[in-house]
């Protein structure tokens, strides 16, 4: 036996985007842990995936420019941008079985079969009927595709036909369980920090003129999390408070965007736009934070959140199902309603600004919760634990939690 596994090492089988951060950092976990795992992906993703062995289904093709990539494969991109997302996926879904998914899995026969985000992954996996099989939903797939004529219907279809649903927080398994899945058959498994961030001296823990009053948001720069609100609602701030500065830590496809209205409202220097940085870039880029923001319209419970809360600065976030817990308004953190408006923004950010013995206050309480909940290590052994369950292996003492 491996050192430290719970049992004989494992054989799992993960069908995900693997060019997405958390199903890498899901992947690598469990192939360090000593475990075979096989990642499964339609096209070969750009960085090679740490001791894993990769099954690409559609081989080196079908990568040029009259194809539209997105997370089910490539379909032409004039239909793809004019089909309803629900839609294609039923396309994507064909494709994947016809590109082999199944012969690929009974060839593996894993012990455990894991599929990333409910209406994509999920729902191309559960055509395979290999059990057991786990999805974990991520959030916008139940959070707000489920809520849609058709995307309920997949999301309905793929659930059943999971033998277990994990979610990031408490709102997504409620989620889960309204569209019919046993509430014994959820689990919370977090998408869990790196403990580097725990690693961290705040700027909140120094004198009040310690540097500059600093903003910082690193959500995608994407609609779904209303960036421009946060520029917008800084500028207001800029207005009250001229030493404010503002670091925009992301990127996406809003990105210009965003850079014009920051030029518009004339923030010249206060606004920094630093794209997405590697952790511990991000994390030196949080300690110097006075103040977190993220204000999606909805959303589980980011890890940008916990990596934030963790190095110590002071969250500003939206009042959303699955923060139910973490943030007492007014003392740890402080609340907005979800898409705030600017004004309303600007006013909870300067309050936050002006009232350095609250921001030092919430420092250590926060970084607590999230080490006893909220690192990457912790969940993961919890999946593992229940990955040996599932594949009906007998378990030692070793690794529990």
């Amino acid at each position: 036996m491996t050192a430290d596994l719970p049992g004989q090492p494992l054989r799992i089988a993960v069908l995900g985007d693997f060019e997405s951060l958390h199903t890498q950092r899901y992947v690598r976990f469990f192939a360090e842990r000593g475990h075979e795992v096989h990642a499964i992906s339609y096209y070969a993703p750009a960085n090679e995936l740490y001791r894993v062995e990769l099954h690409v289904l559609c081989g080196a093709g079908g990568s040029g420019s009259q194809w539209s990539r997105d997370k089910g494969g490539s379909v032409p991109g004039r239909i793809a941008s004019m089909a309803p997302p629900s839609l294609m996926r039923l396309v994507h879904a064909c494709r994947y079985q016809r590109a082999g998914l199944g012969h690929v899995l009974r060839h593996i026969a894993p012990d455990v079969f894991h599929a990333h985000y409910v209406v994509e992954h999920g729902f191309y996996g559960a055509f395979a009927d290999v059990h057991p099989f786990i999805v974990t939903a991520w959030g916008s797939d139940l959070l707000r595709e489920s809520y849609t004529p058709l995307g309920k219907l997949i999301a309905r279809w793929t659930l059943g036909r999971a033998d277990v649903v994990t979610g990031n927080d408490p709102s997504l398994l409620r989620r889960a369980q309204a569209l019919g899945v046993p509430a014994e058959r959820t689990a919370l498994v977090r998408v869990g920090i790196d403990r580097l961030f725990l690693d961290a001296h705040s700027v909140n823990l120094e004198p009040e003129d310690a540097g500059p009053p600093t903003i910082i948001s690193d959500r995608a720069l994407e609609l779904l999390y209303n960036v421009e609100t946060v520029i917008r609602a800084f500028g207001l701030v800029h207005a009250r408070l001229p030493a404010a500065r503002l670091i925009v830590a992301g990127d996406g496809s809003q990105r210009l965007t965003l850079e014009r209205l920051a030029r518009d409202l004339r923030l010249g220097e206060a606004v920094r736009f630093l794209g997405r940085l590697e952790p511990r870039e991000l994390r030196e880029a949080l300690t110097s934070a006075h103040v977190y923001v993220s204000v999606p319209s909805t959303d589980s419970m980011a890890v940008s959140n916990l990596e934030a809360m963790a190095v110590g600065a002071f969250p500003v976030l939206s009042d959303l199902p699955s923060l139910n817990g973490w943030i007492t308004n007014g003392v740890n953190g402080l609340l907005v309603p979800p898409a705030p408006s600017p004004a309303q923004l600007a006013d909870a950010l300067f309050a936050a600004l002006a009232d350095a013995s609250r921001r030092k206050a919430a420092v250590a309480p926060n970084r607590a919760r999230v080490e006893a909940e909220g690192t990457n290590e912790r969940n993961m052994l919890l999946l593992e634990r229940l990955y040996y369950r599932l594949a009906g292996h007998p378990l030692s003492d070793a690794g529990s939690i």
